[in-house]
């Protein structure tokens, strides 16, 4: 009832130490000395006093003594919980550390002669210096269509317009081919058959334009880890398995494996999966900081355009969309995926094109 308070100045700094705990991860030493956690008392006592309501004395009326004796377990709880939240918050900024999910309170010791001492732990940023990240070359793929192919979705379309005709001795059904006329490309939503072959053409290559994208993408993405060997948080990476993990079992499930024989073949690639999600992991963390050196940011009418997408996919207002989104404390990871996706342009723009042919792909640099 009386946890939720406007926040008080800090304490004066406290005493703390930091030490290695692990990769990526630091082990807290916190001492709140007696001064300092009666002045966080004090401050709670005396917004206690302002919201109490106790017999024969109007609201905020009530004695301070009185107060502390009706709500002596509430008053040292809070203090608690307020002395070491500051203290914490207080020694990650004093040792320039920069936390990566929430800090894990290991130990806490209370007296009243000595204050109050923490033990905490916390995983923070890798530390790692940003090598070359420009000029990384790469090789394109060939987007020409072939009149092949295009033949090829042709007969598609062909096999999906047949029609079922008896046979000719009428004791079954046979399939029967449209010819490959206007006819059938004016059935196909089209005026004639040169404009479905120019339909076909142009989405082929825009499919292998897609393709082409996403195996370059991929190869800087690589050479990027390549350059840059550093660890990360191993709670970063159990996280990411874990999503990993579920998005596999759904695909093995659709597949049509049984629910029974699931976990067998999920065992097959635990490890993959937990390399996979390291290299995710870590390249967050490049492009990160990629993204603050070259100071890439995103701008309020691209955060406003993405909005607008994800109400046109949902079928919602933006307004309706966004406040999901701020429900779930979801929208900072909407802006941070934009970024991302800015910082990927960025050096997809600035990497070195191959040949237009696979078979002169240009190299990595040694």
């Amino acid at each position: 009832m009386f946890r939720k308070r406007p926040p008080q100045p800090a304490v004066p700094e406290s005493p703390a130490s930091v030490t290695e705990a692990g990769l990526c991860r630091k082990a807290l030493h916190v001492h709140v000395t007696h001064e300092e956690f009666t002045a966080i008392r004090q401050a709670v006592v005396t917004e206690l006093q302002k919201q109490a309501k106790l017999p024969g004395f109007r609201q905020g009326k009530a004695p301070a003594q009185l107060v502390e004796n009706r709500y002596t377990q509430t008053i040292h709880q809070d203090s608690l919980q307020r002395a070491t939240q500051q203290a914490l918050e207080q020694a990650v900024k004093t040792h320039g550390l920069k936390p990566v999910g929430s800090i894990e309170v290991r130990r806490v010791d209370f007296n009243e002669a000595d204050g109050l001492r923490l033990e905490a732990q916390l995983d923070v940023e890798p530390s790692f210096e940003l090598g070359s990240y420009k000029g990384i070359p790469l090789s394109a793929q060939d987007i020409t269509v072939t009149a092949d192919e295009i033949n090829q979705a042709l007969e598609k379309i062909r096999e999906s317009m047949a029609q079922l005709v008896p046979t000719e001795n009428g004791q079954g059904k046979q399939q029967r081919l449209p010819n490959l006329d206007d006819e059938l490309a004016k059935d196909a939503g089209y005026p004639n058959l040169e404009r479905l072959r120019a339909y076909l053409e142009g989405k082929l290559r825009e499919q292998k334009r897609q393709a082409q994208r996403q195996t370059m993408e991929s190869s800087l993405c690589e050479e990027l880890l390549r350059r840059h060997a550093f660890e990360v948080p191993a709670q970063l990476v159990s996280r990411q398995t874990d999503r990993l993990t579920q998005e596999f079992k759904t695909r093995l499930l659709l597949s049509g494996i049984s629910e029974e024989a699931v976990p067998q073949e999920l065992e097959k690639f635990t490890g993959q999966l937990r390399q996979t999600a390291q290299q995710l992991v870590r390249l967050d963390f490049l492009l990160d900081r990629i993204a603050v050196k070259e100071s890439i940011r995103v701008t309020s009418q691209e955060a406003m355009e993405r909005l607008w997408q994800l109400a046109r996919q949902w079928r919602k207002d933006p307004s309706e969309v966004r406040k999901i989104f701020d429900q779930q404390g979801l929208w900072p990871s909407v802006i941070a995926t934009i970024r991302r996706q800015k910082t990927m342009a960025f050096l997809m723009k600035e990497a070195i094109s191959g040949s237009s042919t696979p078979d002169k792909a240009v190299g990595p640099k040694p």
